[in-house]
């Protein structure tokens, strides 16, 4: 599996859903983008995605391997509107 395999849009519509910060990985009672990305989509692979998103602008939060505080930007929220 490779970041291709894991969808951007679906990604970025949980991160304006949730309308706060996310986690990766396993968020136990924190939303967690893992919930939209293939199942068994490793942690390092979850990372790597979200830095993609974050280099695109689509995204801001950390992606050293911390909780992530992932957030959808509004670039992020104009590429919703145009996909």
């Amino acid at each position: 599996m490779k970041c291709k395999d894991v969808l951007d849009k679906p990604i970025l519509e949980f991160l304006k859903e949730k309308d706060c910060w996310c986690t990766y990985g396993n968020g136990y009672s924190m939303p967690t983008v893992q919930d939209v990305m293939p199942k068994e989509t490793p942690i390092k692979l979850q990372l790597a995605k979200m830095r993609q998103l974050k280099k695109r602008g689509l995204i801001d939060g950390c992606t050293c391997g911390c909780r992530g505080d992932f957030e959808i930007t509004d670039k992020g929220l104009e590429y919703l509107e145009k996909n």
